[in-house]
């Protein structure tokens, strides 16, 4: 039996390995399987650890550095100073600690604070030198960072030039705003790979893309918030702030002066309050000292500095019981574990259902029918399992597994080397993947086929009228009305609305096909090129394959996408059946009216869903942009919309307008 120093020291190298593999997770593959509480009471034990045995002490403790290996296939530069973490705090009483401490640690002087928000994304360091962009850098492990400036230089927000001679060097961090989260995810799912479970996700998996192409396809936005080096540097953080902005380079403005403690805390409160307003995600805030010389005198620990410190805030969490484990099919093959739950509101919804991710995460967090467990909403997003608050012994099921068959049609499902999901492969024939990809093809993005949901859907595949989405077109209204819950009036009503789905423009048509890769922008592109889906299918795939890349936006895997769907019997077949259903609808043509040519982008909440107000605006002749980019005309700001996106609208010359201005337009008026 090991003695008592036995124990002790391999509960320290257990403790190394863990917090190691939790570091590479969250900074290495973007991938956290932990929570900022749960790893920050590790980190406190091992230190606690080495306080009270330092012969215990490595060089290779976490403690000793910041994590974050390199990924391979970027090139290691070192920082010109270490690039550090915070420390992070929970409460009032935390912060009131840290600020404490400080003001003892200067000799009891005044201290001025700045209070800003904590971004969750990426962080970077950029080197100008010769007023030219020289370098970007990951933080790495704070000692080295990885070369991303290749995939940096795609971000249209950063200039690539400043106004300065000298070198400059600052820090910030990259981000995805929340909306846009939907539209990277978009791509993802078509492609069957599982959708980025917040922005901090999509931002760091996106800056360790090795082609640049694709980075550039990613809507990865930048806010610097500290100045480390330039010629005649300011003497206070706020001056600092003051100067990346004069150089032109993007910041977000929130900073906040404060001067006594309470002034902090009423701060921290502020921006606790405005996170969900704000068009990206704050996980936090951050207090400062402003004086760059009491910085100085301050200096850090091994791992963190002492002149600042993060407030995390609380994600919202819940408990609940887990009912079930189920396996749901993708349109691609793909087999997700589904948590299903006893309801319980969570983050202002009704959650019964919550993601499980793949069973390797089930495991290691050894979840099990009949467990209580923890539900948060990632990024106020996607409701998670993120672990197990109580085992129940009487009611506990046996450990997961995925089943030996697919739960749709029996196939043996296969997992490809060094990747985490499973799969069915009888594509052409599970009746799983044939559901997802009709509700896919009925979506609102897609045909918009009102009454056809996931229970008439359900019914169509058990019964065999529907084989695939052509065959939506065959079905009549007598044999639904035979189906369950159905009746004459619903069976009329589905039927008109797959009718009338027959008028919808190709590049809605396209959409719903579900070729991966190929989402709304991309389907736009390959309608206008085609004009019709019998020119579509008509397509040579090889001289798709070359020809498509060459198109702005479509890069050479969409047109690969493209090439292979045109190469495959049985997509053409679905075409052809189409096509001999008389469905062959043409591009939309640009509409002529009030706001011809004028250019739009829509944020904050409308009294009308988005999409209807997008479709008033193309019919009046408008077109729309996902984003404010240079020749936006007008930015229709409804409520709740955040400042960064007011400001970029003012910077680059677009009109910010309200909805009742856009009505006027609409009608042919002026503003």
């Amino acid at each position: 039996m090991p003695d008592a120093k036995q124990a002790v020291g391999a509960r320290y190298a257990a403790l190394i390995r863990e917090i190691a593999a939790h570091d590479r997770a969250y900074y290495v593959l973007a991938a956290p399987t932990i929570g900022d509480r749960d790893y920050d009471r590790l980190f406190a034990e091992l230190a606690e650890l080495e306080r009270a045995h330092p012969e215990l002490a490595r060089p290779d403790s976490p403690t000793r550095r910041v994590g974050g290996e390199l990924a391979a296939g970027f090139a290691r530069v070192r920082h010109l100073r270490r690039m550090y973490s915070l420390d992070n705090s929970y409460s009032e009483d935390d912060v009131r600690e840290f600020m404490a401490r400080a003001r003892e640690a200067l000799g009891g002087a005044k201290v001025a604070w700045v209070v800003e928000p904590k971004l969750d994304g990426a962080s970077m360091e950029l080197v100008y030198q010769g007023g030219s962009l020289a370098l970007a850098l990951t933080r790495g492990d704070g000692v080295e960072g990885e070369d991303v400036t290749t995939n940096i230089r795609t971000i249209r927000s950063l200039p690539l030039g400043v106004p300065c001679g000298g070198e400059v060097i600052a820090r910030g961090e990259v981000f995805i705003d929340s909306a846009d989260l939907e539209a990277v995810n978009e791509v993802r799912e078509a492609a069957g790979d599982p959708p980025f479970a917040n922005p901090r996700n999509a931002a760091a998996g996106s800056l360790r893309l090795l082609d640049p192409k694709e980075a550039a396809r990613r809507p990865l936005r930048i806010f610097l918030y500290e100045l480390v080096a330039a010629p005649d540097l300011p003497e206070t953080h706020l001056g600092c702030l003051a100067r990346l902005e004069a150089l032109g380079l993007p910041v977000h403005g929130m900073q906040r002066a404060c001067g006594t403690d309470d002034d902090v805390i009423a701060a921290l409160g502020a921006f606790a309050a405005a996170r969900k307003a704000l068009p990206f995600d704050i996980d936090g805030a951050v207090v400062k000292v402003d004086l760059l010389a009491a910085r100085e005198k301050l200096g850090s620990t091994a791992r963190f500095p002492r002149w600042a410190a993060a407030y995390k805030f609380e994600t919202e969490k819940a408990e609940t019981r887990l009912l079930d484990i189920a396996v749901q099919v993708g349109r691609t093959g793909a087999l997700t574990p589904v948590a299903v739950l006893e309801p319980v509101a969570l983050a202002g919804t009704v959650v019964s259902r919550a993601t499980l991710h793949n069973e390797d995460e089930i495991r290691t967090k050894d979840i099990r029918v009949g467990d209580t467990v923890i539900v948060e909403k990632a990024g106020e997003i996607i409701p998670r399992v993120v672990g197990v608050a109580r085992a129940s012994d009487a009611r506990r099921g046996p450990p997961f597994s995925m089943p030996a068959a697919c739960p749709a049609c029996g196939a043996p499902p296969s997992r490809g080397e060094g990747e985490a999901r499973w799969r069915c492969p009888n594509r052409l024939a599970c009746p799983g993947q044939l559901k997802a990809s009709l509700l896919h093809f009925a979506s609102r993005k897609a045909m918009d086929i009102e009454h056809l949901g996931p229970s008439l859907v359900d019914q169509l595949v058990d019964h065999g009228l529907v084989r695939d989405v052509a065959g939506l077109y065959r079905v009549g209204e007598v044999e639904l009305e035979e189906l369950e819950r159905m009746g004459q009036k619903s069976a009329r009503n589905a039927i008109e609305a797959i009718q009338a789905s027959r008028t919808r423009p190709l590049h809605r048509l396209i959409t719903g096909l579900g070729i991966p890769l190929v989402g709304e922008v991309a389907a736009v592109q390959l309608a206008a090129r085609y004009g019709s889906l019998s020119r579509f299918a008509a397509a040579e795939p090889e001289i798709e394959r070359a020809e498509l890349s060459a198109v702005f936006g479509i890069g050479e895997k969409i047109a690969a996408a493209v090439a292979d769907a045109l190469s495959d019997d049985r997509f053409l077949g679905v075409i052809r059946e189409l096509l001999d259903l008389g469905i062959d609808p043409a591009a939309e043509a640009a509409a002529e009216g009030p706001i011809a040519g004028a250019s739009f982008c829509i944020t904050g909440t409308l009294s009308a869903p988005r999409h209807v107000v997008q479709e008033r605006i193309r019919a009046a002749g408008g077109e729309l942009h996902t984003a404010v980019k240079r020749g936006t005309r007008y930015l229709v700001a409804g409520a709740d919309v955040g400042k960064a996106k007011l400001e970029k609208a003012r910077a680059l010359g677009t009109a910010v307008i309200d909805e009742a201005a856009l009505e006027r337009l609409l009608a042919g008026g002026e503003l």
